[in-house]
């Protein structure tokens, strides 16, 4: 499966994360955000994916067009998620908070 990081990506997508900062996925909990991936499937469409990273080296890929299951995490550095246990199920515990949504100007 080829693919190649944000840096290299025509301007078609701007991504609301920074490499590097923590993301909250609603499904699956937090996890660091590595950067946006284009990759291409066997059928030889082209898509974009945000790449997080979780504990014990897991990672998960979200089409960008399902950005509205992520949000950035505010609050202290905090364990990623681990996929294998029951801590995917629930991502917003008391110290995992989503960033508060701006109001409509």
């Amino acid at each position: 499966m080829g693919g190649y990081y944000h840096e290299d990506l025509p301007a078609k997508f701007a991504s609301p994360f920074i490499p590097g900062e923590l993301v909250l996925h609603t499904t699956h909990g937090l996890s660091r955000y590595v950067g946006t991936r284009e990759v291409e499937a066997t059928d030889g469409t082209i898509a974009q994916y945000f790449q997080l990273d979780y504990a014990e080296g897991h990672r998960v890929f979200v089409p960008v067009e399902h950005v509205a299951r992520l949000s950035k995490y505010v609050g202290e550095e905090a364990a990623l998620a681990r996929l294998t246990t029951s801590e995917q199920r629930s991502p917003y515990s008391r110290s995992q908070k989503p960033a508060p949504t701006p109001a409509p100007a």
